[in-house]
């Protein structure tokens, strides 16, 4: 065979050719020298297409690798399914204790609206003096709040954090001034203030001037009676400390450190909703360490800032998110270890430039009385005592395993387990003598009665094409028209039996083979099963029905004794197996296995015996 360049080659005619030399070779010819030489060649030249697709598909791997390290890991790790721990559900019972209520927050929500529009009517007030007679000026002076003695009101403490609890009746409120607030202006404030008040609503409130405190207090005559306490201050306090000129204040001006105080509690609720708000559970674990700080006295002087900071390092320090149980804690174990000691770590306030203590207030025996507070509870906590450290008096009751135990009737257990029911004494026949039976005896019926089947009218729960597949296993059936219109379809079924050919219609497939069934069992005389579209019916009325629909030939002869009330095995008349005691009168008897119909889950088999001159044989279900 003459050579073809490589270049010339057809490649489905080469691999074609390729096999052809190969199968040759593998069924024994020798092949001529310039047949082998071809095949050598064709060899070659599929050994390097070979070579080359893999050193193809090595390059596009090694540029894949490459790009997926380019590219950054954008994709989050799947996170494990939620665990509901016994401290989370304590730490949720008593969450929901200390939470105020809807009404409750609805009247705090009230008097700071009230308060706030009331303050910026006052504010325009003060400032109407110095725009009288010009609307322009009166325009530009109210779009520029640098040029207004009242610059603005800010939601502080426990308001603007979220972190009020049942019985919290002090709020917060800081109004910031453009020059340093004086006795005068705070009085002038309150008078304004009492006057909208009236108008917004009237008789509910009462203004108090504290001028010792650099504050405004709004107590309410409500049922609920709330204290809003108005802190006035100025930035000027806070520059004052950077520049070296000093200005001369107002003779009546407002005590310093108590405007540095207000201005301090701005930092913080700004912080607080940037930073800690955004950590998961540490809302929850602030308001329970409040509640503990109310509780035991030696926790109160840890109250504010300091708290929700310790609350806050806890919390974000660890590199996992944690629950509510695990996250408080973890807050125990970080004050029990001595953060709070005056040789410990200390708490570093972010919201102050300098290196500042949040904790300073503190006095060395209150740092002691907390750390040893915390070791006490973290003690508990590890002992499973959780409730006593939270205060209640005992731990909650899972609500998964409280609605098991209360039903645990409804569930059913499995029948591999039902323990099978004695013979009844009557069923033993009365004139001959008890027979004792051996070990290997028992063993087999209790294997028998352990794995009895069931007949075919135990079960109420089977539909009727399944009672029908019992009845006549491998029945074909067919689909022979569909009729109505899309929204609407009719289906026909059929399906033959002894030569006989039933048909039923339904609104879909498998409700059209379900009315095949329940014709053709109707027409054999056997149960049909619950009707789908009726009402379910007691189980009693079910097993006399389906009694009484089994009373056909063949029904009558598949039923006994043992069947019918489902107790025991079948036996002899001498207590016995039957097949033991025939292999006692026959020895070496062959037992064969004539057909097996049936399902993988429905299995029937009919077993032969030969006896001389006789013939037969059993049918057995497994």
């Amino acid at each position: 065979m003459a050579a073809v360049h490589l270049l010339g080659w057809d490649e489905q005619q080469a691999y074609e050719e390729l096999l052809y030399w190969d199968s040759v070779i593998q069924r024994g010819h020798r092949l001529l020298p310039e047949d082998y030489d071809r095949y050598e060649e064709l060899r070659y030249w599929y050994d390097c297409l070979c070579y080359e697709e893999d050193l193809r598909h090595y390059h596009e791997y090694v540029a894949s690798i490459g790009t997926m390290e380019e590219k950054p890991q954008v994709e989050e790790p799947v996170a494990p399914p939620k665990h509901i721990s016994a401290h989370d559900r304590i730490m949720m019972a008593k969450h929901s204790e200390v939470y105020p209520s809807a009404e409750d927050l609805e009247a705090v929500q009230t008097i700071v609206s009230h308060v706030e529009c009331a303050l910026k009517a006052a504010s325009d007030q003060i400032d109407a003096p110095k725009t009288d007679g010009d609307p322009a000026k009166a325009e530009s002076t109210s779009a520029d709040s640098k040029d207004r003695v009242l610059r603005g009101v800010m939601r502080v403490g426990l308001v603007a954090k979220g972190l009020l609890l049942k019985g919290d009746a002090e709020l917060e409120l800081v109004l910031l001034c453009s020059n340093k607030p004086t006795v005068t202006l705070l009085k002038q404030v309150a008078e304004k203030l009492l006057e909208q008040l009236e108008i917004i609503s009237k008789g509910t409130y009462k203004v108090n001037e504290c001028p010792q405190d650099a504050a405004i207090t709004v107590t309410s005559n409500s049922e609920s009676v709330l204290s809003l306490i108005i802190r006035l201050t100025s930035p000027l306090f806070r520059m004052e400390q950077t520049e070296t000129q000093k200005v001369d204040d107002p003779p009546d001006v407002l005590d310093r450190q108590k405007c540095l105080t207000a201005l301090a509690s701005l930092r913080h609720a700004k912080c607080f909703q940037a930073k800690i708000s955004q950590l998961n559970s540490a809302l929850v674990v602030i308001r329970v360490t409040r509640d503990l700080c109310y509780r035991v006295p030696s926790w109160s002087p840890l109250l504010g800032w300091p708290l929700e900071l310790l609350v806050e390092k806890a919390i974000s320090t660890c590199e996992r998110q944690m629950g509510v149980g695990e996250s408080f804690r973890r807050l125990l174990e970080c004050v029990a270890s001595g953060i709070l000691l005056e040789d410990g770590p200390g708490l570093k306030d972010p919201c102050e430039k300098e290196e500042v203590d949040a904790a300073a207030a503190l006095t060395a025996q209150q740092r002691e009385d907390i750390t040893s507070s915390a070791q006490l509870a973290l003690r508990l906590c590890a002992f499973g005592q959780i409730h006593k450290v939270l205060g209640m008096d005992s731990r909650p009751k899972a609500r998964r395993l409280g609605f098991l135990k209360e039903n645990t009737a409804q569930i059913r257990p499995s029948e591999h387990f039902n323990l099978p029911a004695k013979r009844p004494h009557a069923e033993v026949e009365k004139g001959e003598e008890e027979v004792q039976l051996n070990n290997k005896q028992r063993k087999f019926l209790k294997f028998q009665k352990r794995f009895q089947r069931k007949s075919f009218n135990d079960d109420l729960n089977m539909n009727a094409v399944m009672r029908l597949n019992q009845y006549k296993p491998g029945l074909d059936y067919k689909l022979i028209s569909q009729t109505g219109p899309v929204h609407e379809p009719v289906f026909t079924m059929t399906v033959e039996l002894n030569k006989k050919t039933y048909e039923a219609t339904g609104p879909s497939k498998k409700a059209a083979k379900v009315n095949v069934a329940i014709k053709v069992l109707q027409d054999l005389g056997l149960p049909t099963g619950p009707d789908p579209k009726s009402e379910p019916v007691d189980a009693e009325d079910q097993k006399s029905a389906g009694a009484a629909a089994a009373s056909g030939p063949e029904g009558a002869a598949a039923r006994n004794p043992s069947d019918a009330s489902g107790q025991g095995p079948i036996l002899t008349k001498n207590g016995k197996n039957p097949v033991m005691e025939l292999n006692e009168k026959r020895r070496s008897l062959k037992y064969e296995l004539s057909s097996e119909t049936g399902g993988s889950h429905e299995k029937c088999f009919v077993m032969e015996v030969s006896l001389k001159h006789s013939h037969c044989s059993l049918v057995c279900f497994f």
